[in-house]
């Protein structure tokens, strides 16, 4: 329910994407813990997207996205203490010129050749810079028809890079958030585990 997630983030001064977040963090530790993988000290990173449209371009053609690479603190035990550094670091983070920089190369791509592009797309998936794609996106906050059928939910899809058995995408739409999960089965047999995980931290920030 959007309205249960916005409530939660006015209490903590974060945002929907920070709630968002520190529910995948406590699953995904969950998930760590349940496979007997330490997660003291563990550096897990998250590629984020995220909306560089300014107040001016609102309602403007075309996308402004950039992306964020974040760390999850997977090695917090305290469902509060991971929001509360969730928040501070997407902050930081948005500030840093992180955003900016992957901006501007997507600006470039406009001017250079797509090959060029491919190339650092390529490097940068060589490099295993991030562990998870976790993306949420905007959608419609009233409900919509096709031949006078409701959409009942709109469930978004992100695809799986190399070596990666886990992504996660999230949509809003019509006062729901609606989540997304696309797992490699053999690597990832145990992803309806991962889902109740999600909801189980929900609802223990909702308590907090």
């Amino acid at each position: 329910d959007l309205a249960a997630v916005r409530e939660v983030k006015g209490r903590f001064d974060a945002t929907v994407n920070d709630v968002v977040l520190a529910c995948v963090a406590g699953a995904v530790r969950q998930h760590l813990l349940a496979h007997d993988v330490e997660t003291e000290g563990l550096d897990f990173r998250v590629f984020v997207p995220v909306s560089t449209r300014t107040t001016d371009e609102r309602g403007a053609l075309g996308n402004r996205v950039s992306t964020l690479i974040a760390p999850l603190p997977v090695d917090e035990p305290d469902p509060r203490r991971r929001l509360e550094t969730i928040s501070e670091t997407t902050s930081e983070l948005k500030e840093s010129g992180q955003a900016a920089g992957a901006a501007l190369l997507e600006d470039l791509s406009d001017a250079v050749a797509p090959s060029v592009l491919t190339a650092i797309n390529r490097f940068a998936r060589t490099r295993r810079a991030y562990n998870l794609v976790v993306t949420n996106v905007p959608g419609l906050p009233f409900p919509v028809y096709f031949s006078g059928c409701r959409l009942l939910a709109s469930y978004p899809l992100v695809p799986l890079f190399d070596n990666q058995a886990l992504g996660i995408a999230v949509m809003s739409y019509d006062g729901a958030l609606c989540w997304g999960f696309n797992a490699d089965w053999d690597a990832m047999a145990d992803l309806h585990d991962f889902v109740a995980a999600v909801d189980g931290e929900f609802e223990t920030l909702r308590k907090l």
